[in-house]
């Protein structure tokens, strides 16, 4: 019987219900995700023991922003990944983001492939080729034929 295959955990933390779902149901096909609406109810639920692969952060929140709560879920998780998404990026902001240790930032709006993208070159993932690589490349290797 073969081993039920283990998906890399993903921790959304958005406080607008409607993307929140929307990343969730988007990232569920490829990972295992949990969802927190607001940074209190993340660092109060979250339990210590279950080491989340990536956090998924969005910056402007009710209470604490992005940046403090990632501050406070290192403590907890020192070998996370962590990604800041905001639609409020400055110069300030990135640095300011750059300094508190996050791997990557990504503005709003985005596609969601560019989420998954995101995650998977953290994660060291192999890149799963397009079918339009896949028939370039088979197409490439075919004799020319003149009629």
């Amino acid at each position: 019987m073969a081993k039920p295959e283990i998906l890399p955990s993903i921790v959304v933390v958005e406080d607008n219900v409607e993307a929140n779902n929307l990343l969730r149901d988007w990232l569920k096909l490829r990972f295992t995700v949990t969802c927190f609406l607001d940074a209190e109810s993340t660092l109060r639920i979250l339990p210590a023991s279950e080491e989340p692969v990536v956090f998924l952060i969005d910056y402007n929140m009710p209470g604490d922003n992005g940046i403090v709560l990632k501050k406070k879920l290192a403590l907890k998780f020192p070998k996370a990944k962590y990604i800041l998404i905001s639609g409020l990026f400055d110069e300030k902001l990135m640095k300011e983001a750059r300094a508190a240790g996050f791997h990557a930032l990504v503005p709003k709006p985005f596609a969601m492939p560019t989420i998954t993208q995101k995650i998977e070159e953290l994660l060291g993932l192999n890149q799963k080729e397009s079918l339009v690589d896949i028939v370039k490349k088979q197409t490439s290797k075919m004799p020319l034929v003149m009629l």
